[in-house]
């Protein structure tokens, strides 16, 4: 029995989460002492990026339990 493909990418996408937020943050912390965005913006764009990654994630884990 091997692992489904859909797996693979939740798990790559659970593992890089971590990253994804430190990442955008600070590239958007430097965007905000820079007077270029407010911290609104920040806070909407972290949460689009965040619930963006966490759809993809039920999104193919559900595709994979299908394929099962």
């Amino acid at each position: 029995m091997s692992t489904p493909q859909a797996w693979w990418k939740v798990l790559g996408l659970a593992l890089g989460l971590p990253s994804l937020i430190l990442g955008v943050f600070f590239g958007l912390y430097y965007l905000v002492t820079s007077e270029i965005i407010g911290w609104t913006t920040l806070l909407v764009v972290m949460l689009l990026v965040i619930g963006n990654t966490l759809f993809l994630m039920v999104r193919y884990g559900l595709v994979g339990k299908n394929r099962q």
